[in-house]
């Protein structure tokens, strides 16, 4: 049997802080009886400003700590827990608190005390927090680079590399529950004369204009907008019921995009820019692929320009 000299002296020589308090018998209170000299290093409080409290006055105004329900829930089933939790310091300084508790029982099997191993972690604790934000920043910029991937870099939307995979995706899922999809090809009239007679760089902002009115009338969460190629844009949505909302909106956006009142002096169909829009809307046929689709919905868009530009053609499959 150890003597209680050696478990004293054992107690006064660890590194760690030690406490114990009493039971508390069912009650809130769980005064403290016991603390050795690491666990006064530790807090900066002496030992006459520890006996008889109890251990939430290091919590001080953190006490909605998640680490704080399983130590609760350990003393109402006088359980054992180990948990990490920040504390305070006598000088109001906060440490992270690595904290083992444990019931004590008499010979009856009843709890006389708990008794509380705890060692600053704080160090740790803040490498594994670096490791973590460095681990977010990492998500972040792999998300970032995800994005330049299926972004196109002028316009800001999906290019035609994404809106392929996103339209097969669709494409599946529509053909099996036999739902109807939208798929609408917009192309720029006259666009080549208006960057030789502009240039391209104001071009480039006619483009990301066109492309941003666009994205205003087709956000919702079934719409994909993207840069098809050149000043081509394509548009595929999932369609709820029947195509009539969706071919308003394209019809308001047509006007959206000549109200913009864009100059274009070379233009053979107005003295703004304009677009011509081709849709094709229906159920995907079994065993098909979206290039039906697509190429029906080119196949008008170049009928709305022979048709004289600045004009919508639907088809249905």
């Amino acid at each position: 049997m150890i003597s209680y000299k050696l478990l004293e002296a054992a107690l006064l020589a660890t590194n760690d802080g030690v406490i114990i308090t009493e039971s508390g018998g069912g009650g809130a209170e769980r005064p403290i009886i016991y603390v050795n000299p690491a666990f006064q290093t530790l807090t900066g409080y002496t030992l006459d400003e520890i006996l008889g409290r109890d251990c939430r006055f290091l919590n001080r105004n953190n006490h909605e700590q998640e680490s704080l329900n399983t130590i609760r829930q350990a003393l109402r089933a006088n359980q054992a827990c180990r948990v990490v939790l920040r504390n305070h310091k006598k000088n109001g300084e906060p440490f992270w608190n690595e904290l083992s508790l444990s019931p004590i029982f008499d010979e009856n099997h009843a709890v006389t005390h708990f008794i509380g191993i705890q060692k600053d972690v704080t160090e740790r604790v803040r490498y594994e927090q670096h490791i973590e934000r460095q681990n977010q920043l990492l998500i972040e910029k792999n998300k970032q680079l995800e994005e330049l991937v299926v972004r196109d870099p002028l316009t800001q939307l999906y290019n035609r590399r994404y809106f392929e995979e996103h339209l097969n995706r669709l494409w599946s899922v529509h053909e099996r529950l036999k739902a109807k999809i939208a798929v609408a090809f917009i192309d720029i009239d006259c666009f080549k004369l208006y960057n030789d007679h502009y240039g391209h760089l104001e071009g480039d902002t006619a483009l990301r204009l066109v492309a941003q009115k666009i994205s205003s009338f087709f956000s919702r969460g079934s719409d994909i907008v993207a840069r098809y190629g050149g000043e081509e844009f394509v548009i595929v949505s999932s369609l709820q019921n029947d195509a009539p909302p969706f071919i308003e909106r394209a019809e308001k956006m047509r006007q959206a995009i000549y109200d913009l009142a864009i100059k274009h002096e070379k233009s053979k169909v107005s003295e703004c820019v304009t677009v011509s829009l081709g849709v094709c809307t229906g159920v995907p046929p079994a065993r098909s692929t979206p290039s039906l689709f697509t190429r029906k919905a080119d196949a008008a868009m170049y009928q709305a320009k022979h048709l004289g530009g600045n004009n919508t053609v639907h088809t249905e499959f």
